[in-house]
């Protein structure tokens, strides 16, 4: 049962990444506050809408 499992979740996991690789934008920073070096490896823009 757990190999299965683990078997399951392994080729989701893979499956997942080659898909997240087809869905990447570039999101331009522009003057939008920051944390961090602005040379760092990866970003993360958090899109929030205030109603």
């Amino acid at each position: 049962m757990m190999k299965k499992l683990l078997g399951c979740i392994f080729v989701l996991l893979l499956f997942g990444t080659a898909l997240a690789e087809d869905k990447r934008t570039e999101v331009p920073a522009g003057d939008s506050p920051a944390m961090g070096p602005a040379n760092a490896p990866i970003t993360i823009t958090l899109f929030i809408d205030f109603q």
